[in-house]
């Protein structure tokens, strides 16, 4: 299957091209150059500006980071008999099991998603190129990706589909932030996390340039149609992806098939010969998923199934593997059981017991009844029981035999908008690869659904670092975000940050120039330039490309920044972070600068930004896109935007003339 790996790269902030970066109000003393995310003790102290990193990064990308305090995050939905978010709970309330051992809750908060988490200030109209990181409503709820899989949707259901999704997205509650994601020849960001519903909706019905979805996608066979392994591959790769950035991310899963095993074996319907895959792959992606607080919503974009898809060779069509499958959890499986066609068992009919897979983690006799019938082997309960499989081991919800697909996608967003978020260190210790089964229970309540991941693989960091051997930037991309957030909030398309708040001015520097010998030695190993090697062959230096600089007017006007200005306060160690991506989301060139933010501005006039910083981005041919990011690195908060090339044309001022 052709993948397309999008801003995954561990060559992000390690490759800077040279750059100046300068303040317009002050020069600032005392700049650092720790590693992001760590405080340097020991710096010594000169009379500069902001010190742009000039290394090769030689060390960055060698640096694997490990986790020595492992905790396992639990989302728990919690809902009553009316279906409706409990709220009011408290950490007493809840006991957590881990293979039949409670455990002992480190960490207890409650996200309600029906009340706004982020009200922004209104903003007066902006100059030409003027950018804010502040969204242009209040935001609410999780993060929620659409994973649209055309290649495991038949072209009869993504005609009927695709309007559907259109009406989602007219339809969904303003201020929940939305990412769509299209396995399609690869798997493409069509748009990155978004509160602007319009917009989400532009580029669902684009035409390009740069990644689009089609209205129809002909070629699922040739692209991996029931391929688990590729399968497993995206959703790995999505939860990597979503690695880093704070919170539950939702995965609303559109597709036709799912055609995911269940554990790390799985058998054939016929007989007991195991499948050809490797375990590692699905407890990697598995693990994945939980430390990125990803709960999957398998939608079924098939609607009401009038007849039973059978089979009289299923070869292919794999029946799950009940060994992995913990005791049976009404209370917790139960509020993961899918929705439509007569409950989780409403479609048993094809077997000889149709066995409801709501209320149970799986049987030896429920696979048996749903699989097997007089017409032969019921492929489309194998489908639904995999729903089922997905949801329950992810804390999602599985959606299935509704003809309303537009609005059980929008019952996912509602369903998973409020939950309780705990954590527990496991008192099995052992990094292992076993599965690991976790049951939580309400003390003394009853009548309440809980839906939480009830399954994790305990796969060790090292044992991660090992598959991926052949993929060392990926490998060491992911280590390096598991140690410092500011390589998750640089990567194209994530979401939104307004810690801290910040203003940028972005302008066209002179014409595009060719770039130096050492420029370009530092740009091959970028994802664009990288995947052209040879290891068979002589390394030879990419041919020299055009270099566009762009200039980047920084203006710090941080309310929590003036507050400690003005009171005399610390000052604050602030980051800059410059990346330029290509329409599909690939790595181009990236810069970081550091420096003190000094309190010399009068901070009580209104409107003034605490600080100003200029620096310098130089992109090769194909940006599409810079992303932005400001640290304050004392206390990690932090303000992300991201800005779509060209820029608009302006009035070119006497400076900028000169530059021409």
């Amino acid at each position: 299957m052709v993948r397309l790996h999008l801003a995954i790269a561990a060559a992000l902030l390690a490759l800077p091209l040279a750059s100046t970066a300068q303040t317009q109000t002050a020069e600032l003393p005392g700049a650092s150059t720790a590693e992001p995310g760590k405080q340097d003790s020991d710096t010594d102290e000169q009379e500069f500006v902001i010190q742009g990193k000039q290394d090769s990064g030689t060390e960055r990308q060698g640096l694997l980071l490990r986790l020595d305090v492992r905790r396992v995050p639990v989302d728990v939905v919690v809902i009553d008999k009316h279906g409706n978010p409990v709220r009011g709970l408290k950490q007493e309330d809840f006991i957590i099991k881990e293979d039949n051992t409670t455990q002992r809750s480190l960490s207890f908060d409650y996200l309600d998603g029906s009340v706004a988490s982020f009200v922004p200030p209104k903003l007066p109209p902006l100059p030409t190129n003027t950018f804010v990181n502040l969204p242009g409503e209040p935001e609410r709820g999780p993060l929620c990706v659409l994973y649209y899989d055309m290649v495991n949707t038949f072209p009869e259901d993504q005609l009927t589909f695709h309007k559907q999704l259109l009406n989602f997205v007219d339809k969904a509650e303003p201020g929940v932030r939305i990412a769509l994601f299209v396995n399609m020849a690869g798997l493409h960001l069509i748009q990155g996390f978004t509160s602007d519903h319009a917009l989400l909706r532009a580029a669902m019905t684009s035409k390009g340039p740069g990644p689009h979805m089609p209205d129809v996608f002909l070629y699922g066979e040739d692209y991996g149609r029931q391929d688990m392994g590729a399968a497993i591959s995206n959703l790995q790769f999505l939860a990597e992806y979503l690695g880093g950035i704070e919170g539950r991310k939702n995965l609303i899963w559109l597709s036709s098939k799912f055609p995911l095993p269940q554990g790390p074996v799985f058998r054939p319907i016929s007989g007991n010969e195991a499948i050809g895959q490797s375990a590692d792959v699905v407890k990697n992606a598995f693990a994945a998923m939980m430390r990125s607080q990803v709960a999957v919503y398998p939608v079924d974009v098939k609607g009401v199934v009038l007849w039973q898809e059978s089979s009289q060779s299923p070869a292919g069509d794999a029946a799950p593997d009940v060994s992995s499958t913990g005791p049976s959890d009404e209370q917790g499986i139960g509020g993961s059981g899918a929705t439509g066609g007569g409950g989780a068992g409403g479609n048993g009919g094809a077997g000889a017991a149709g066995a409801g897979l709501g209320t149970t983690s799986g049987s030896t006799t429920s696979i048996a009844g749903q699989t097997t019938g007089a017409s032969g082997y019921s492929v489309t309960s194998v489908d639904q029981f995999r729903e089922e499989y997905i949801a329950a081991s992810t804390g999602g919800h599985a959606y299935y035999s509704n003809n309303d697909v537009s609005g059980v996608m929008e019952k996912a967003v509602e369903l998973g908008e409020s939950y309780y978020t705990l954590s527990y260190s496991p008192t099995n210790s052992r990094y292992d690869g076993s599965d690991r089964h976790i049951e939580v229970t309400l003390a003394n309540k009853t009548g309440y659904k809980l839906s939480y991941r009830n399954l994790y693989y305990a796969v060790s960091d090292d044992q991660i670092q090992q598959t991926r051997k052949k993929d060392t930037l990926q490998a060491r991309f992911v280590a390096a975000k598991t140690g410092d957030t500011l390589y998750a909030n640089i990567e194209h398309g994530a979401p939104m940050l307004h810690d801290l708040l910040f203003s940028a001015h972005l302008t066209v520097a002179g014409k595009p120039v060719l770039a130096t010998v050492e420029q370009m030695m530092q740009l091959e190993d970028s994802p664009a330039y990288f995947s052209t090697r040879h290891r068979d062959r002589p390394q030879k230096p990419p041919s020299p490309v055009k270099l566009q600089k762009y200039r980047i007017d920084y203006g710090i006007f941080d309310p929590q920044l003036k507050a400690l200005a003005a009171n005399g306060g610390r000052l604050a160690k602030l980051e800059f972070a410059a990346a330029a991506y290509d329409a599909d989301g690939r790595l181009l060139n990236s810069m970081l600068n550091e420096g003190l933010a000094a309190a010399e501005t009068e901070v009580n006039e209104k409107g003034r930004a605490l600080f100003h910083a200029e620096q310098e981005l130089e992109a090769p041919p194909g940006a599409a896109w810079i992303r932005l990011a400001v640290r304050d690195t004392l206390n990690n908060r932090t303000g992300t935007l991201e800005v779509r090339l060209p820029l608009k044309q302006e009035m070119l001022s006497a400076s900028a003339s000169k530059d021409n």
